[in-house]
């Protein structure tokens, strides 16, 4: 399980302690645990073995049963790197004499970073360059260090400031090559690829993806699923739905990210899965008779080539299940995979909670 405090340009830090102090009588959930409490979050799609867990010194380690990684790990098509006690790294890495570079969320970056104002260049295997590198059909110099020099500097991809924050973003992203260097890399091919958080499936079924709800629609029902039963009233927070998309779009855009656009057939289901939840008294991605959401959007008929889920719950506010999820690095990485082009987003009130539910797919 891994809840990771929202990251601002003031540090991520204080965020991480502010979120504590928030979580204390919070529930969470990952894996396979459900909680039910004022506050919870998850992003699960499967059983998993492995999960994130923060120690007391606020770093992070990915578990895999009780034993935490160690050395380079691929999580979510993100590389990450944890030390020989398990600890996730940030900043500049040192592995067997190559240098890579991850940002505070520990993720590995590659092509051309401008860090603390120096340029750096850095091939697709995340390997710093030094020496002679071709950018495209041009050639550019590095000094032992790394840092680019010379007269002329290569566009950048990213900028990052001495905290590891991404502060300039660029969409257009160069590929490079080392002249003298092979680039290659000691990494373990791990196909780890779940982090608790997301699936990837090769859907066989029909081609429709027709909207269930159209625009506007707060229906909570869907064709083609079972009617729920209304022990609890419920009404759809439209407000906070809206809300939660732009906030998340803002951030993808701010990373360079193309924004997602509303599917209101993945919106129908976000909301019966919210409503699900309250109606049957649980919270867990599995359903009480063992399905999941990628059950229900085989039942209708949803073609995708990959989806995940995100649910979180509290008791005071509804725009604050955005807080919740990108303050959990899982959610947050459904939140900014770039793989997803479209999300349902379902916000519901009932049995004194709000409830959300977000449905990605690409």
């Amino acid at each position: 399980m891994k809840v990771k405090a929202k990251k601002t340009q003031k540090g991520e830090k204080l965020m991480k302690k502010t979120f504590l102090k928030k979580m204390i009588s919070a529930g969470i959930i990952a894996a396979t645990m459900c909680t039910m409490a004022p506050l919870g979050v998850s992003a699960l799609e499967k059983e998993v073995s492995s999960n994130w867990k923060q120690s007391s010194d606020s770093t992070w380690s990915y578990c895999i049963g009780n034993t935490p990684v160690k050395g380079w790990k691929n999580i979510s098509n993100i590389w990450y790197y944890f030390d020989n006690n398990g600890k996730m790294k940030t900043g500049w890495i040192n592995d067997a004499g190559k240098w890579y570079y991850a940002d505070n969320t520990g993720a590995m970056q590659t092509g051309i970073l401008k860090i603390s104002g120096n340029v750096y260049c850095l091939n697709k295997s995340g390997v710093m360059q030094t020496g002679s590198v071709k950018i495209g059909n041009k050639n550019y110099q590095c000094n032992i260090n790394g840092q680019v020099s010379g007269g002329e500097t290569p566009k950048v991809d990213k900028g990052f400031d001495s905290n590891n924050n991404l502060i300039k973003p660029n969409e257009n992203s160069n590929k490079t090559e080392s002249t003298g260097n092979s680039g290659s890399t000691n990494k373990p091919t791990a196909t780890e690829t779940d982090k608790g958080s997301s699936t990837n499936s090769n859907s066989t079924v029909n081609n429709s993806t027709s909207n269930n709800v159209s625009s506007g629609d707060n229906s909570v029902t869907v064709s083609g699923l079972p009617q729920l039963s209304e022990k609890y009233s419920v009404t759809v927070q439209s407000n906070a739905e809206s809300k939660i998309l732009e906030l998340m779009n803002a951030k993808r855009t701010e990373a360079g990210l193309k924004p997602l656009s509303i599917d209101y057939t993945l919106q129908s289901v976000a909301r019966y899965k919210s409503n699900h939840m309250i109606q049957n008294g649980y919270f867990n991605h599995v359903n009480p008779d063992g399905t999941k959401w990628t059950n229900w959007l085989n039942t209708i008929g949803y073609k995708y080539n990959s989806t995940a889920e995100n649910i979180a719950y509290n008791t005071n506010d509804p725009v604050e299940l955005f807080n919740q999820w990108w303050n959990s690095a899982g959610h947050r990485e459904n939140m900014m995979n770039p793989s997803y082009t479209k999300v349902g987003i379902g916000v519901l009130l009932g049995n004194g909670k709000y409830m959300g539910t977000q449905t990605f797919a690409g």
